[in-house]
């Protein structure tokens, strides 16, 4: 007899739950692909790829609302009908009659679990890879659309007058790259071919223009070929809030290894490398006006002098007054040239974004040359790809983080420096704590399900006699209470920049979760006594 009760029970629950489901993911999941669709432009064929991907991440929210919606509903229903009454006088206790409910939250609570330390983040990484793997279809249909492309984060254009997809050439090109502080151009030329790299963490797109021009702060320089990278930045992969927990255990063994901190190292490292060239070349040329510093490349050496170094906060090494450079064939030694000035530039190179730039480029601008004993004066003398002094990198670490917060081979750090490091010692403190608030907030989100459907089915036998959905509606506000602790708690976490706030946003968290169990239980205490 209690066996087909509870059978009866079971199956009316898992009907009603079906249904909420099904309809409330294919609402929520049409809304989750918008972002990708406005940041990306990806096609209409994407969008149904999308929908499947982004289902778990709808789900996680779906099937809580759809089981307190179930509960309440059929439980209410089974109320009013006077079936529970019935059942008392019959003999069968009343806390018998919730055991289908209960199985039903912790199937719930169980995959909810699962949902958010696994499936979700698995499922949120498929999404960017579909994406970034149609790179170049989303890239040249934005430009036979409207002209242009916009990378997301709009701080890297590609403006093309004709697009051949099938030769990934552009005509009549114009490219806007602000992505960095210290080297914003605009790049204009009759050609360019795309090429992406996907294998890298984020797709970096190359466009590698013919017969360009290049303009950036030291004016305009004309250039047979040159390249110019941006970078398709990640939708969603790079929060805390879709790491898998394997994953957040691997930051906190590894901060780098998560790309927020990552960036921020590496621009802490350029500034700590650029510093030590600067602090060799001020050692090297203050000993002797007649002293020279040296860098090479495969193809040419070349040595220079100047009488003032300064270090400008966009990573620039600027040499003033009296600057003497002599240019070497790398191979042979032989003197190609002489030049002398008032102005020369060294800056790391930006030909990548997804690490560390090794490379330097040295700018002469309005450089004067001797040719057979006549003056020309060189709009911009470039010299690109410069090594690293095999002093400097003797001095760089492997290890990125620590290199950058010893910083001990720099006799007198910038506070621009300075700042970096205090920077990312702050964002793998916050990223410590984010992890800690996340995986706190899921489990008491998961197993807060269970006392929330629980609550649902005492609220929709307490309000039999009512309108069916007036159980669901007041049942739902322990339900958002406890996504209130969670939210503060999170808040408090990541937010007060402290140890302290953050045991205590997870306490919070907690706390929300044992009131709500108490709830239920002087719930429960007047339904049984009644």
């Amino acid at each position: 007899m209690v066996f087909i009760l509870h059978r009866y029970i079971f199956r009316e629950l898992i009907k009603v739950f079906v249904l909420a489901t099904l309809a409330l993911s294919v609402i929520l999941s049409l809304g989750s692909v918008l972002r990708p669709i406005q940041e990306y432009g990806v096609g209409p064929g994407q969008v149904f790829d999308l929908l499947g991907y982004f289902l778990p991440i709808t789900m996680s929210f779906v099937l809580p609302v759809a089981a307190l919606f179930a509960s309440s509903f059929v439980y209410g229903r089974f109320a009013a009908d006077n079936e529970f009454d019935a059942c008392k006088v019959s003999g069968i206790s009343p806390s018998m009659l919730i055991y289908p409910g209960l199985i039903l939250a912790i199937i719930v609570a169980i995959a909810n679990l699962v949902l958010g330390f696994h499936v979700v983040p698995a499922y949120v990484h498929r999404a960017e890879t579909s994406i970034k793997a149609d790179a170049k279809q989303i890239l040249f249909r934005n430009i036979y659309r409207q002209g242009y492309y916009c990378l997301p984060g709009g701080d890297f254009r590609i403006y093309a007058d004709a697009a051949d997809v099938e030769s990934s050439n552009l005509f009549g090109v114009v490219v806007m790259d602000t992505t960095r502080e210290d080297s914003q151009k605009l790049i204009t030329a009759e050609a360019a071919v795309i090429n992406f790299d996907e294998t890298k963490r984020s797709n970096e797109v190359k466009v590698f223009a013919r017969n360009a021009f290049q303009f950036d702060k030291h004016g305009g320089a004309f250039f047979k070929a040159i390249s110019v990278i941006g970078q398709f930045e990640s939708l969603m992969t790079e929060s805390v809030k879709f790491q898998k927990i394997e994953q957040m255990n691997a930051i906190k063994l590894s901060p780098i290894s998560y790309y927020p901190i990552a960036i921020r190292a590496w621009s802490a490292y350029e500034r700590l490398t650029i510093e030590i060239v600067a602090e060799e070349i001020s050692n090297t040329i203050a000993a002797d006006s007649n002293n020279f510093y040296q860098l090479y490349n495969d193809e040419k050496l070349i040595r220079f002098t100047a009488k003032n170094l300064s270090l400008t906060p966009d990573n620039q090494i600027e040499l003033k007054e009296g600057i003497v450079m002599f240019e070497y064939d790398a191979v042979s030694g032989e003197l190609i040239k002489s030049y002398r000035g008032n102005e020369l530039y060294i800056q790391l190179s930006t030909e990548t974004q997804s690490r560390p730039s090794t490379k330097l480029i040295v700018t002469f601008p309005n450089a004067v040359w001797l040719d057979h004993g006549i003056e020309y004066i060189k709009p911009r003398y470039t010299a690109l790809d410069m090594s690293l002094p095999t002093t400097v990198a003797a001095k760089l670490g492997e290890n990125i983080i620590e290199t950058v917060k010893q910083h001990r081979y720099l006799q007198q750090p910038t506070g621009q420096l300075e700042s970096l490091i205090t920077e990312l010692n702050r964002k793998i403190m916050v990223t410590l704590f984010e992890i800690k608030a996340e995986i706190h907030s899921r489990m008491v989100f998961g197993i807060g399900c269970i006392t929330i459907i629980i609550i649902g089915i005492g609220l929709g036998i307490r309000f039999r006699g009512g309108h069916m959905l007036t159980a669901f509606g007041v049942s739902s506000i322990p339900a958002a209470g406890l996504l209130v602790f969670i939210m503060a708690g999170k808040n408090m976490a990541t937010n007060q920049f402290s140890q302290v706030s953050a045991d205590m946003g997870v306490a919070i968290m907690w706390i929300g979760l044992v009131i709500l169990t108490i709830f239920a239980f002087v719930l429960y205490r007047g339904l049984f006594r009644s």
